[in-house]
């Protein structure tokens, strides 16, 4: 382990699950902003729908994010699907692949 608490490399499974999640959970996060302050509609066309979603910025918490992805890992166990070579992810795991999604040019938040 580092010093700061995550396993040097993490395999690459692991950053595109991590990397996946928190897109979904940036997504998740703008279109519900967006409903719920009445900005878009079932009649809101889809490139004003790209519009808006590109002018709205997101929250990125990497304890929160880490928790919902175990949830999901637990839950998908309970089901008798299995995830070994992810495991469970740090908070730590979830920095470690923002900052590399920002080194890479992904803009996250705004």
């Amino acid at each position: 382990m580092s010093s700061s608490g995550m396993d040097d490399i993490l395999p690459a499974e692991k950053i595109a699950f991590i990397a996946y999640n928190v897109g979904v959970y940036e997504s998740v996060q703008k279109f519900g902003s967006l409903i719920t302050s009445g900005k878009i509609s079932g009649a809101t066309d889809a490139a004003k729908v790209a519009e808006l979603l590109a002018e709205t910025g997101a929250f990125y918490d990497s304890e929160m994010i880490s928790q919902l992805i175990n949830s999901m890992i637990r839950s998908r166990g309970r089901t008798g699907e299995t995830s070994t070579t992810i495991g469970s992810i740090t908070a730590a795991n979830v920095e470690y692949v923002m900052k590399q999604l920002k080194v890479a040019g992904v803009s996250l938040g705004r």
